[in-house]
């Protein structure tokens, strides 16, 4: 079907894998005429920030759920899903659920050293790997670690979850 499920219509994307994700840009960018990819670690990093910068979130060092989708007790995980995108306010650059809700893919592989190896401005992730990062943490993390606006969680690109989606790049 060509319809997302009742009442999920404004919710994001779930269990989409890295080469879906890749399709689904490589579509985007046919059907808009401009070109379309996944953030790279860094530039996702610096869009959740929102220009605040030294903070473990975009509003500041303290977890707030009245700002993010995250599971605030395991017990209630099976009573928790996504939240429409735009339920929390936006961040200072205006957009939405940077943090929470679900994880988010972005285009470089993993390598636990990637920020250390380059001086660059806007540095990019090795070219090769067996793990690709996803990040801005989900709805399923209790943990509020893995809701912060660094960090970094590498999996499989062949992974798909109810708790990993994506958000898309407009290059020129």
């Amino acid at each position: 079907s060509d319809e997302p499920p009742p009442g999920r219509g404004s919710h994001p994307v779930v269990l989409v894998r890295y080469e879906d994700a890749l399709a689904y840009c490589a579509w985007l960018a046919d059907e808009i005429g401009r070109r379309i990819r996944l953030p790279t670690e860094a530039e996702w990093e610096k869009a959740a920030r929102g220009g605040i910068e030294g903070q473990r979130y975009p509003w500041g060092n303290e977890i707030d759920a009245s700002r993010c989708n995250f599971l605030p007790d395991v017990s209630v995980k099976r009573q928790r899903g996504t939240r429409p995108t735009g339920t929390y306010a936006p961040n200072a650059y205006g957009l939405y659920d940077m943090i929470g809700n679900v994880w988010e893919w972005v285009s470089d592989w993993y390598a636990p050293d990637s920020y250390g190896r380059t001086d660059a401005a806007d540095p990019v992730g090795p070219e090769h790997g067996t793990m690709r990062i996803v990040r801005g943490g989900s709805w399923v993390n209790a943990d509020h670690r893995t809701l912060r606006c660094a960090y970094r969680h590498r999996v499989p690109p062949d992974t798909y979850a109810h708790s990993i989606g994506f958000r898309v790049a407009c290059s020129g």
